[in-house]
């Protein structure tokens, strides 16, 4: 049994060593009594989303559930596709990166492209372009921590008001705000098939308007 949840911006998964906010697996605890489903403090939790990704997030809340969940995970069964809308365009309207990430030297909160790095490889088409802006199809194949928002600020096109990954703060959106959503996950369990979507946020269309 598992549920799917549209993680609004701002929101953090799990704790940190460094916060006491409230977090969606506090959510989880309050509303389907997750306790012992997962490790201790991210009970309930089998992939993440960064704080400020908005979007659709697996939530298993029984313990055959989690071990399944992270087993797909873990063998990248689960299709996972966002939208983002970076600053410029991309050279080719589709194409793939293919590019190592390791912890960044400079700021140990990102990541950056190294060739010691492991394997991050992100797959994108570009859906629609403005004179400042363009809106990304992304399908993530491999599941690196921030892959998308390391790859994009490395190919000079980052994710709109991403500061942390060299964007320019937008005026249109809070500093807990980046234009990077996940907006469907497809899997199988237990031999059933399943397919989620969900429209993009309302702030996407202000900022391709710019």
């Amino acid at each position: 049994m598992f549920v799917v949840i549209n993680k609004p911006h701002g929101l953090l998964v799990h704790g940190t060593d460094t916060s006491d906010e409230y977090t969606l697996r506090d959510y989880l605890i309050e509303s389907f009594d997750v306790h012992g489903i997962g490790e201790n403090n991210r009970e309930g939790i089998v992939h993440r989303l960064d704080k400020v990704t908005s979007g659709l997030i697996i939530c298993p809340i029984n313990l055959d559930a989690y071990n399944q969940l992270k087993d797909n995970f873990e063998k990248r069964k689960i299709k996972k596709r966002y939208k983002a809308i970076i600053q410029g365009s991309l050279k080719s309207n589709s194409g793939e990166i293919n590019l190592p990430l390791i912890h960044s030297v400079k700021n140990r909160k990102k990541r950056e492209v190294n060739k010691k790095g492991r394997e991050a490889i992100t797959k994108y088409t570009t859906l629609t372009k403005s004179n400042s802006h363009s809106l990304l199809d992304v399908d993530l194949i491999t599941g690196r921590n921030h892959q998308i928002r390391a790859h994009l600020e490395y190919l000079k096109t980052p994710i709109v008001n991403d500061v942390l990954y060299s964007a320019k703060a937008s005026p249109l959106l809070d500093k807990d705000t980046i234009c990077l959503q996940s907006y469907e996950l497809e899997f199988v369990l237990f031999e059933k098939e399943y397919k989620f979507s969900i429209n993009e946020p309302d702030y996407f269309s202000s900022i391709m308007k710019m």
